[in-house]
């Protein structure tokens, strides 16, 4: 796709204008012609947009007291758009509706209480096999978290696209998928340690490559941290 090319009166873009729309990949900004899908959504992705409308439902009924206490926690989180540095946050109501859909994922779905972000410890994903099935496959993962106190606070929230090797990843096909804990939990001096799996739809037959990003959810306020995305050394041989 075409760059965005930065001159001396618009550093950046992002979002629509008009028949384009602005995106970022690997901190480059590109443009491509505004999608207009005919597809209306999967049931999953319907049920998302429910889960959505709810959330903006209780944040417009919230008093406004406490939108504001949203505002202020929202200050010190830091946005996904540009320009990524201290002088860009998000707002509240984007606070808000992350730790409404955070409570949702882990099948806890309520109103949350204004709260200020937490500090994520560090977290390594690493594959350790990949299990066909007829219409699945199961990812067994190791999660490495650098919290020995709480470690069950964090919970791995996935998306992931399996394909054939050599195939790239398409984002719009990636799915989301929460990890089961299979294992107990191993303390070491400094991280703890848990076997844990995803399940995911596939269709292929023979070797299988996952593409895989993943995040953690904290289940105390419903915040979620930036995406993580696994290397390619994800790809194993069936």
């Amino acid at each position: 796709m075409p760059k965005f090319t930065p001159n001396a009166i618009i550093k950046d873009c992002w979002s629509s204008i008009g028949n384009i729309t602005f995106y970022h990949r690997n901190g480059q900004c590109y443009y491509k012609r505004k999608a207009r899908p005919v597809f209306r959504g999967t049931p999953a992705q319907l049920d998302q947009q429910q889960v959505h409308l709810r959330a903006i439902s209780a944040w417009q009924h919230l008093d406004h007291s406490v939108q504001l206490q949203w505002n202020h926690y929202a200050k010190s989180v830091p946005s996904h758009r540009p320009p990524y540095d201290e002088s860009h946050h998000i707002s509240g109501f984007n606070l808000f509706v992350s730790a409404y859909h955070g409570f949702a994922q882990l099948g806890n779905e309520h109103v949350p209480v204004p709260t200020p972000f937490p500090e994520f410890p560090s977290a390594a994903l690493e594959v350790l096999e990949i299990i066909p099935g007829a219409q699945t496959a199961t990812i067994r993962c190791r999660l490495t978290l650098a919290d020995i106190v709480h470690p069950e606070r964090w919970h791995l929230s996935a998306r992931i696209q399996l394909t054939a090797p050599g195939m790239g990843c398409d984002p719009g096909k990636m799915r989301s998928c929460m990890a089961t804990l299979t294992g107990p939990v191993a303390i070491t001096q400094s991280t703890s340690s848990r076997e844990v799996t995803y399940t995911a739809a596939t269709a292929i037959s023979g070797p299988i490559q996952a593409h895989i990003k993943y995040r953690l959810i904290d289940e105390i306020t419903g915040y979620r941290n930036n995406w993580k995305r696994l290397p390619l050394t994800s790809t194993l041989p069936q």
